[in-house]
């Protein structure tokens, strides 16, 4: 086993692989640690009603964002990459304008659709009215808060991306709560963090990006610019905006379900078995976030070859570094689900039932970021339209009868079909698999 490590961390791809993951995974840590802390303390102060409240309106907040940036945000991964490899710097400047422009119209129209229908969007999964016309506002902030941050992964600026995407928005929002709960009381605080802390990080991330960004280029007169049409970046972004959109699907169908059919208290208890389960995928989004630059540039280069190494070597990393917590989460799920308040405890079966979810999906590996980087965007958007379909259908009937734990049942099958679903796929269209045998 000590010959086999020493042989991996030989490999100059996994070397680079394991630094950045680490960077990103201490980062991911953090955040799910500062994740946990803002649950905990919302749960404490606002009980699990108050906390199902902020989850609902935050959920239609980011339903609008993914809208409003029309997939933008990860094509820009891609062809960000590509320049920053054939040192393109006038390039990276052009294409930023042009989505941009394009973003600030798109972000205007959600957000008079989220202010004039927020009445009918409330009562539909019993929200607050007050929630929704405030979060309007913010569509603008946290599209290119989003945008940002995706730019700066694509320049491989992996510590900057990941503590604005991982670390960043928990961390002022309980900054936020505290400041603000010494000076008055009133349960719309957690919203008002949030906000707070949306307008903080979109500030802070666009001065990084344009940071990093003077100190990478180094710009020749005679640099040519690749140009692009808007239509043919739409024609590239539309469907990964379809599958961020069946993404949100699949990640929030059963909260917003369950605020439809249940309580509010329910959807705070089920939020919270959620986020304890996503600690089980630590490894593999902080993979996703140094390897989606790498997938890209070796597809451009028909490096298929290393294509197939880099990606089993990231399965393996996610595969020793998933196990622990999902054995932690099968032993005492009812004493970590007591941490939050004697009414979370109903949400034990439930955090078992979403950490086995979050195994499987750990063990298929980087699968949608695979097929999103190497030009199968519209592929990974029908499997991901039918597990979210299938999503729909499951927590339709099984809610009703079950509860939370209907909702947690719903996921586990959904997010199985989806991800066995793209392995699948990868295996026919490129000869491999991309799970890690340990006994091989």
């Amino acid at each position: 086993m000590i010959e086999r490590f020493k042989k991996l961390f030989a490999d100059s791809d996994f070397s680079e692989l394991f630094n950045q993951a680490g960077i990103s995974l201490i980062l991911r840590i953090c955040g799910q640690a500062a994740g946990f802390v803002l649950t905990l303390v919302i749960a404490s102060y606002f009980g699990a009603s108050g906390l199902g409240d902020y989850v609902l309106a935050i959920a239609v907040l980011r339903g609008f964002s993914i809208i409003s940036k029309l997939g933008l945000d990860i094509f820009s991964v891609r062809f960000i990459a590509s320049f920053v490899k054939k040192k393109m710097w006038k390039s990276i400047i052009y294409f930023k304008r042009r989505i941009e422009i394009l973003l600030i119209f798109t972000c205007l129209l959600c957000s008079l659709i989220m202010y004039f229908f927020s009445s009918e969007i409330a009562a539909l999964i019993n929200a607050e009215v007050f929630h929704i016309k405030l979060n309007s506002f913010l569509i603008l902030p946290m599209t290119f808060f989003i945008l940002n941050y995706q730019c700066l992964r694509g320049l491989k600026k992996i510590a900057h991306f990941s503590f604005y995407f991982r670390v960043s928005q928990a961390l002022f929002s309980i900054i936020c709560i505290f400041v603000f709960v010494q000076f008055f009381k009133n349960d719309d605080i957690p919203i008002f963090a949030y906000l707070c802390s949306l307008l903080i990080v979109f500030i802070l991330s666009t001065y990084s990006f344009k940071k990093s960004f003077h100190l990478k280029k180094n710009i020749q007169e005679s640099e040519l610019v690749e140009k692009f049409e808007i239509f043919d970046m739409l024609k590239i972004s539309l469907p990964i905006m379809i599958a961020q959109l069946v993404q949100f699907i699949m990640a929030w169908t059963d909260k917003l379900m369950l605020g439809n059919m249940m309580d509010s208290d329910q959807v705070g208890i089920y939020f919270t078995a959620f986020k304890l389960s996503m600690l089980a995928s630590l490894s593999l989004m902080a993979i996703n976030s140094i390897a989606g630059p790498k997938f890209a540039e070796m597809f451009s280069k028909n490096d298929f070859s290393s294509l197939k190494k880099v990606v089993h070597q990231s399965t393996e990393i996610i595969f020793w570094t998933t196990i622990p917590f999902v054995i932690v989460f099968f032993i005492f799920p009812q004493k970590i689900m007591l941490l939050f308040g004697d009414e979370f405890k109903i949400g034990s079966n439930a955090l078992m039932i979403l950490s086995l979810a979050k195994l499987i999906s750990s063990f298929s590996g980087s699968v949608g970021n695979i097929l999103q980087m190497t030009g199968n965007q519209f592929v990974y958007m029908i499997i991901l339209s039918i597990g979210a379909l299938c999503n729909v259908v499951l927590n339709y009937y099984l809610i009703p009868i079950y509860s939370i734990e209907g909702a947690a049942i719903a996921s586990l099958l959904s997010m199985s079909l989806w991800n066995l679903g793209m392995v699948y796929f990868i295996k026919k269209e490129f000869g491999f698999y991309t799970f890690y045998n340990p006994f091989r």
